[in-house]
């Protein structure tokens, strides 16, 4: 697996007996990460969600709620492949998101269309406010 060979490979100049535990851990948890299913709201191992909408019936301005409690930086779309009838809408984010709502406006031939994403959020943020990244 190249993304664990490469993650083995930045520690590997650490102290032989801290380099083994990390190794360890890495074999342990990397092959093993998932978003999960898409309709369970959390994902199982980030820090993520996935939330199903729908767009508005216009393209016209519409929010979708994410209970993140703090604003997300990223919105992957995504099909669940087990449900006829899902479509990657063509959406433009109308207005930044807020702690509560992701603003977004649908593309002509996007409205009134069943779509699902994964949005993420950073915790940190929220933990060391006063921290840049």
């Amino acid at each position: 697996m190249a993304a664990l060979g490469g993650l083995e490979s930045l520690i590997g100049s650490l102290p032989t007996d801290t380099k083994r535990v990390f190794t360890e851990v890495l074999r342990a948890l990397v092959p093993f990460l998932r978003f999960g299913p898409i309709d369970i709201a959390k994902c199982e191992n980030f820090a993520g969600y996935n939330i199903v909408s729908t767009t508005a019936s216009d393209t016209g301005e519409f929010t979708v709620a994410h209970g993140l409690g703090r604003a997300p930086y990223r919105l992957m779309p995504q099909l669940n492949l087990n449900s006829s009838g899902m479509e990657l809408p063509i959406l433009r984010v109308s207005r930044p998101a807020d702690a509560s709502r992701i603003y977004l406006k649908a593309s002509a031939g996007s409205t009134n269309k069943v779509f699902s994403m994964y949005i993420e959020g950073l915790l940190i943020a929220a933990v060391l406010p006063n921290v840049c990244f």
